[in-house]
């Protein structure tokens, strides 16, 4: 397509070309343009005008559209090529007014096609106004934006957006080189120095520091800056709204930048460079000096990689920053400076790094300034400060500590203020002006920044203030805390620093209750803090602040003491490390310290602090009494540094000035003894030492060269206690010369505790116990029984053959001494029997002297034993479980190797086995119950001490009858320990000289007892002794006494007894054939009694046996009797035990000779007609045989003589027609019925119907006569 060219103007001949970007597939070529231009060369500046505005008019209308308004531009930078005569400096004024709108279009090609005329623009020499910073301010702003989008297709516009950087980066770098626009690009550029831009800093800072060295070889004044016309001059733009950096903010952030680890060491050179080459231009005060320390900065940075630390450099530019500061009197710039950190603060930018030393800044600002702080200010910290961040904290922390290095009463102000803003947060309270971090978080917060304070600040000026003004604040506000782990450990370092100056000004801590609170805190987090994490390094610094705490005067009180000692060595021993070597090695040969040892290094503080300012006995009791619960830890590090401790402890307290004598030496020996025998050779080392030490009094004191004290020698060795070997024999006499007599009790149970430690040798420590008592004898006799006690619970608590052997002889030896003291406290031990026990006792009767000793005082403990003629049991003691000095008895008696042990112990012990009967059938049934299958321990003791008894007294055919007879089995049985006795008592009655007069008399009492028990075995005994001629003899006042006791016991309301005692009455016809009829008729009416009161069967056969046996010695018998006898024997013809209808039909017979004819027996025998009749077809031929003897003397008792005469015909023997004789006499019994009405003729009756009732059970047929009488009378 052609341009017309014969157009008025060049305006026109654009109109007609733009006019054909329109049309369909329209393509404008360059030469076409250039045609156009080339009219422009001989026209006026107003054609010029006109086309410009033209063509900006078109470039508004197409915004929108890429392609015609990247055309447009192309236009505009083609015309400035041209350098037309007419484009003067206005009109370019105005072309690159033109172009500020559409600076910040978002298309990269609009931007790209813009910046090519800015480069045309700057090669024309059209960039030297001030209308050209905008558009210097657009390629800055470009060459520093990052390269991440967030649009779809990202490697397009990234690509796009290199291309457009790179252009203006060379652009800009064209601008910076142009000596034209040097005055133009300073200061502005001095504007883009902010750390946050890390993408573009570098370029800055090299822009900056070319113009700056530039500018500083050109005028004096050349880089000064105007602040004035720089503010008035700044335009404000779509592009930013940027001014001139103050001197104090410039200086602000090149030392961001310097500081920052975000960038590399060429920014940092830079930075300090150009603070250098500015010195004068940041303050007129900073000269020479000032740069001699840039450069040594710089000299650092330059340095060796290796040898480069960040934090060392982040101390030397604050170190540089705070000597700046102190440089510059004038305070209005300091304070300047310190707003200008506040408003960077309040923007909330910048890495943690940096923020970090923004809060170092404020803190040495603050601290060089005299103006009072603004409350705003700290604020202002809190809301910009992220807690989260541990690097932002930790610079807050140490900028208000740099600030209280300079006023420290302002700080601690501003710190209190921070509390109670803590305490508004606790207690739940919004705050709607503040937006500051959580309650947790301030008070961590607040917690370090304490620290920093006690870090920082001169001691001498904390000192007078750090208990009310820091410790007090702290206690506080932990008060109002949450109970987390960072606050909790924040709390111990604030205490520890100010417990250690408190504890190095050697000041005094005038509020006690403060103090108290502080240390139960600190004992709370010891305990939390041990078991949470026992390996943390934590608890020896809470051990540290409690020592510094326990320095300060006033000293403690023993109850604090004892808490703050308890919990420690709580918190160190109570759970193993997980990291230290199980090796025996003492802490000091040990590579390194482990942190257990780190823990008692830190225990031993506290004891040491606590000793030094209180150097007592009691105290240094108290703590050792504590550490001993430790010494025999399983754990040979922990062990060992326990053992050390108590070693520190004891030479500590020897080397105060005034040394008295340690209170409870019995305690500290005693605990200290079974040390002397550790696995560990250090730990014996060490406790060898210390019992020295502790007994003698004096902490020079060797076991060398000892005095000779009541006939015994020790050693004499010129070795040191150190390398000394401690045998049981050595600690012994140490003991016996130097222990107080009164210690002596107190020094064996604390031993005693140390021979259950796995961790030493129990069998030395119990040889050097055993020793210590025999060297004390007879000055021990008032400790017997306690010592007794201690050595029981040991042999049932260690089962080393050895040590048992160990503890025995120690106990033999004490019985050899004091046998009426040892035996009762033996029996006494709450311990249960088991076989240590009976080994101890039989081991008693082994040793025929011990044995001696021995039985005769368990003789006398066994109840009842007082004396030897007369034995009563009181009736309100209940009886006992089966005592322990019975069974003790019968394991002595076990024992027993020669007779001559018994000699005159025979009775007792016969007597107390008998006694013991009851209590074997007892505790056989509760044995029984808890171990089914085992053999009951107590009856086999029985057994084996009874038997020994025997067989020492020559009575082996008694043993072996007792065998025959089942004796044992008998006696093991409650149920049938009466037959036992009775089986035992034939066995023996054949040795009177068992037996014996002593005997018998020792147990008759107990036929009057009140517990059925004793009464049940000598029942059972004496009725088996009253039957026997021999006994009744020999013994005849004794068995009439028994008879008489007997008479009684018929009465006992335990059914067995009274069977025995009837039975008893039975035998004495045979024992005392010429006493016992003497008591006929009171015997006889006991057992009358017994008779009619007895239910149980066993009493009631043996009460109608021993009657029948009674009434041939009875020449008469009250009516009354006989007739109450009558009445008991009629119910008992027809029971259901053969032997009782027996021996009643029995007894019946023999009352027929007291009966006469009265009615009332008349009646009597004529009820009893049924039954007798009925016993004729018994099953026992006794029963049978014995009824017809009966009913033939019941015949003459009888009206009817039909029925009489057929009665007295029944022979003894013979046959019987059962049927037919029923038959007879039932018909005679109804036909006299029948014909008399009389009311006496019931009783026949009775017996009729009687009759007939059993021969229908026994299918008979009955023959009668069917008159209504009969069936009346039935």
């Amino acid at each position: 397509m052609e341009i017309k060219t014969d157009l008025p103007d060049p305006t026109h001949m654009f109109q007609e070309l733009y006019s054909q970007l329109n049309q369909p597939f329209a393509e404008i070529t360059n030469e076409q343009v250039q045609m156009v231009l080339v009219r422009l060369l001989d026209m006026g500046p107003e054609d010029l005008e006109k086309l410009l505005a033209f063509l900006f008019l078109k470039i508004e209308e197409n915004e929108g559209n890429e392609a015609v308004f990247c055309w447009l531009i192309g236009v505009l930078e083609d015309l400035v090529k041209t350098d037309l005569p007419s484009m003067i400096p206005s009109v370019m004024i105005d072309l690159q007014h033109a172009l500020w709108p559409w600076l910040p279009n978002h298309n990269y090609k609009v931007k790209g096609v813009v910046a090519k005329l800015i480069l045309t623009l700057g090669k024309g020499g059209h960039l030297c106004t001030d209308s050209a910073i905008v558009l210097i301010r657009f390629l800055i702003d470009e060459c520093m934006k990052p390269l991440d989008v967030s649009t779809s297709d990202k490697m397009r516009v990234n690509d796009e957006r290199k291309k457009l950087k790179t252009l203006c980066l060379e652009i800009l770098t064209d601008c910076v080189h142009n000596p034209c626009m040097t005055k133009l690009m300073w200061p502005m550029l001095l504007e883009y120095i902010t750390p946050d831009q890390y993408a573009s800093i570098s370029l800055i800072l090299s822009f900056v520091l070319y113009l700056a060295e530039k500018l500083q070889h050109e005028e004096q004044d050349a880089l000064n800056i105007n602040y004035s016309e720089c503010v008035l001059g700044t335009i404000i733009m779509p592009t930013g709204n940027r001014r001139t950096p103050t001197p104090q903010f410039l200086f602000l952030q090149l030392m961001v930048l310097s500081y920052s680890n975000n960038v590399n060491k060429k920014i940092r050179e830079n930075a300090l460079r150009i603070l250098s080459i500015l010195h004068h231009q940041i303050s007129k005060q900073l000269g020479k000096g000032w740069i001699l320390k840039i450069e040594t900065l710089l000299n650092y940075l330059e340095g060796d990689e290796q040898c480069y630390s960040q934090k060392f450099w982040e101390e030397k530019v604050l170190m540089f920053l705070d000597y700046t500061l102190q440089s510059i009197t004038k305070q209005k710039w300091i304070f300047h400076f310190l707003e200008d950190i506040i408003s960077q603060l309040r923007l909330g930018q910048g890495s943690p790094n940096e923020k970090s030393f923004l809060y170092q800044s404020w803190g040495i600002a603050q601290k060089v300034l005299d103006y009072k702080s603004s409350e705003d200010h700290l604020w202002t910290c809190l809301e910009s400060i992220n807690c989260k961040e541990e690097e932002e904290c930790e610079g807050f922390s140490y900028g208000v500590g740099i600030w209280a290095s300079g006023h420290l009463q302002e700080a601690l102000n501003n710190l209190e203020r921070m509390g109670m803003l803590i305490e508004k947060l606790h207690d739940g309270k919004i705050l709607y002006y503040l937006e500051v971090p959580t309650c947790k978080e301030m008070t961590w917060l607040l917690f370090h920044s304490y620290q920093k304070v006690l870090l920082l600040v001169p001691k001498e000026q904390l000192l007078p203030i750090v208990e009310t003004g820091i410790i007090e604040k702290l206690v506080n506000c932990f008060n109002t805390s949450c109970p987390d782990v960072q606050i909790r450990r924040a709390f111990i370092q604030s205490l520890l620093m100010a417990g250690e100056i408190m504890a190095q000004g050697k000041s005094l801590f005038f509020q006690t209750n403060l103090r108290r609170a502080a240390t139960n805190h600190l004992l709370q987090i010891l305990a939390a803090e041990s078991k949470e994490d026992p390996d943390t390094s934590f608890c020896s610094d809470i051990m540290t602040a409690l020592s510094y705490l326990g320095e300060l005067y006033p000293p403690l009180n023993g109850e604090e003491v004892d808490l703050i000692i308890s919990c420690c060595l709580t918190c160190v021993f109570s759970l193993p490390p997980k990291n230290d070597s199980l090796t025996g090695k003492s802490p000091s040969r040990m590579p390194g310290k482990s942190l257990s040892q780190k823990k008692i290094e830190a225990l031993d503080n506290i004891i040491m602090t606590i000793l030094e300012s209180q150097p007592t006995p009691e105290i240094t009791f108290r703590i050792f009494k504590h550490l001993s619960k430790w010494l025999g830890l399983e754990n040979p590090v922990l062990r060992i540094g326990a053992m050390r401790l108590s070693q520190l402890l004891f030479s500590f307290y020897y080397t105060s000035e005034e040394v008295r004598i340690l209170p409870y030496l019995g305690f500290f020996a005693g605990a200290l003894v079974p040390r002397c025998f550790d696995q560990l050779p250090s730990v014996r080392r060490w406790a060898s030492s210390t019992i020295i030490s502790v007994l003698q009094g004096n902490k020079n004191n060797k076991l060398s060269g000892f005095s000779e004290i009541e006939g015994y020698n020790l050693k004499t060795d010129g070795q040191e206690a150190e390398a000394f070997t401690f045998m049981p024999i050595d600690i012994a006499k140490l003991i016996f010369n130097y222990l107080p007599l009164g210690e002596l009790l107190n020094f064996l149970y604390t031993a005693f505790d140390g021979i259950m430690d796995r961790v030493t040798c129990p069998q030395s420590i119990v040889s050097v116990l055993r020793m210590v008592v025999e060297f004390n004898g007879t000055r021990v006799r008032d400790e017997i029984p306690a010592i007794v006690t201690i050595l029981v619970e040991m042999m049932h608590s260690l089962k080393d053959e050895l040590v048992q052997k160990e503890l025995i002889a120690m106990i033999q030896q004490l019985t050899k001494l004091a046998p009426k003291t040892v035996v009762p406290c033996l029996l006494k031990t709450p311990l249960p029997y088991d076989k240590d026990i009976k080994e101890l006792w039989r081991l008693f009767g082994n040793d025929a002297c011990l044995a001696m000793l021995v039985l005769p005082v368990l003789l006398h403990c066994n109840k009842g034993q007082k004396k030897e003629t007369k034995l009563r049991i009181k009736s309100h003691e209940p009886i006992p479980p089966f005592p322990k000095e019975t069974q003790a008895l019968w394991e002595v008696t076990a024992a027993l190797e020669f007779k001559e042990t018994l000699d005159g112990l025979e009775d007792k012990i016969f007597t107390t086995y008998f006694l013991s009967l009851p209590h074997l059938s007892r505790e056989q049934t509760l044995e029984s119950k808890a171990q089914s299958s085992i053999e009951p321990t107590s009856y086999s003791s029985m057994e084996a001490g009874f038997k020994n008894f025997l067989e020492l007294q020559g009575f082996h055919n008694v043993v072996v009858e007792m065998e025959n007879r089942q004796v044992w089995k008998f006696l093991q049985n409650a149920q049938f320990v009466h037959i036992g006795v009775i089986h035992l008592c034939r066995s023996l009655i054949q040795f009177p000289k068992i037996l014996n007069h002593n005997v018998l008399h020792s147990l008759l009492p107990f036929l009057k007892s009140v517990e059925h028990e004793y009464r049940l075995v000598c029942t059972a005994l004496f009725s088996e002794l009253l039957g026997c001629q021999e006994m009744g003899a020999l013994e005849k006042k004794s068995m009439n006494t028994a008879l008489k006791l007997e008479i009684e016991r018929t009465k006992d309301i335990n059914p067995i007894i009274g069977y025995l005692a009837v039975r008893a009455l039975g035998n004495a016809l045979v024992g005392l054939p010429k006493e016992t009829p003497k008591h006929k008729k009171t015997i006889f009416k006991v057992l009358t009694e017994a008779l009619c009161q007895a239910c149980d069967p066993k009493v009631i056969e043996e009460t109608l046996i021993v009657l029948g046996k009674f009434i041939p010695f009875l020449k008469t018998l009250k009516w009354y009797t006989v007739f109450q006898l009558v009445l008991q024997i009629r119910a008992l013809l027809r029971d259901e035990t053969t032997t009782i209808r027996l021996a009643a039909v029995t007894l019946y017979g023999h009352l027929l000779s007291f009966v006469n004819k009265k009615p009332v027996f008349v009646d009597q025998v004529e009820k009893s007609l049924g039954s007798l009749l009925i016993l004729l077809k018994d099953n026992d031929p006794r029963i049978v045989k014995s009824s017809r003897i009966v009913l033939r003397d019941c015949s003459s008792f009888l009206q009817s003589e039909p029925l009489k005469e057929f009665l007295e015909n029944l022979q003894p023997e013979g046959e019987i027609n059962f049927p037919q004789f029923y038959g007879k006499v039932y018909n005679l019994l109804m036909e006299e019925c029948s014909e008399n009405e009389d009311e006496a003729l019931m009783s026949k009756a009775v017996s009729a119907t009687e009759i007939r009732c059993f021969m229908e059970q026994q299918d008979m047929k009955i023959s009668t006569s069917g008159s209504p009488k009969e069936f009346l009378h039935l």
